[in-house]
C-alpha cells in the first residue's frame, strides 16, 4: 500500500506583495476543505523588498514538516516574473506555474523582460498573467494577487464557496468595499483557467 501524498506550493514575490497574506488564504482554505496542511516560514528580507517565499503543504493525513523538496511542488504562485525563474526548480513536472507579467523592476540588472518572459514560457504548464492589465480593468490597482489566486484556486481541491468564505472573512475588517473589489480579482482570475476536456 502506498503512502498518502503529500502535496505542495510555492508562493513568491517581493516584500510588499502580499506573499504572506495570499500564503494565509490558501492554508487557510485548505484546512476548511478538510485537509492537513502546514506552512513554512517566510525567507527573504520581506520588509525591504527583497525576495520573498512562502511554501504550503497539504494532504489528507498528518503532516510533519512543512518542506518541499526541489521539483516536488504542484503549484508556483508568483508575483513577480523574475522571481518566478528564482524558485521555478521547485515545480515538479506536471506542475502548474501561476505568474504575473508585472515586473518590480527596482533592483540593478534587472534581465530583459523579453528574456524573462521566454524562459516562463518555456516552463511546461506555465499561465503567465497581465495583471496589471486586469487591475485598471477592475479598477483595483492591488487585484494582481487576487487575480492571480483566483486561477491558481481552479488546481486546489478548494470548493469556490469556500475561497470566497476565506476571503470575505480576511477583508471584512477593511471595509465592504475593499472585500467587493478583492472578491471580483479572484473571480476574474478563475475566468482565466485554461478549459478543462473531459475524457
Amino acid at each position: 500500500m502506498s503512502e498518502p501524498r503529500v502535496h505542495g506550493i510555492v508562493l513568491c514575490g517581493v516584500g510588499g506583495q502580499g506573499v504572506l497574506s495570499l500564503a494565509q488564504i490558501v492554508l487557510e482554505a485548505l484546512r476548511r476543505s478538510g485537509l492537513y496542511t502546514l506552512q513554512s516560514e517566510i525567507h527573504g528580507m520581506s520588509q525591504r523588498g527583497g525576495s520573498v517565499h512562502a511554501q504550503v503543504c497539504y494532504a489528507e493525513v498528518p503532516l510533519s514538516s512543512p518542506i518541499i523538496d526541489e521539483g516536488c511542488a504542484e503549484l508556483l504562485i508568483a508575483l513577480e516574473p523574475l522571481e518566478a525563474l528564482r524558485y521555478v526548480a521547485m515545480l515538479r513536472m506536471n506542475g502548474h506555474l501561476v505568474v504575473s507579467e508585472e515586473p518590480q523592476k527596482d533592483m540593478d540588472g534587472y534581465p530583459p523582460l523579453a528574456d524573462v518572459y521566454a524562459a516562463l514560457k518555456a516552463v511546461r504548464g506555465a499561465h503567465l498573467v497581465d495583471t496589471e492589465e486586469l487591475a485598471r480593468r477592475l479598477h483595483h490597482r492591488q487585484a494582481g494577487g487576487m487575480v492571480l489566486l483566483g486561477l491558481a484556486s481552479t488546481f486546489l481541491p478548494v470548493p469556490n464557496s469556500t475561497w470566497r468564505e476565506v476571503i470575505a472573512q480576511r477583508f471584512e475588517p477593511k471595509g465592504s468595499l475593499i472585500t467587493k473589489r478583492n472578491l471580483e480579482a479572484f473571480e476574474a482570475g478563475r475566468g482565466l483557467a485554461p478549459a478543462k476536456t473531459g475524457a
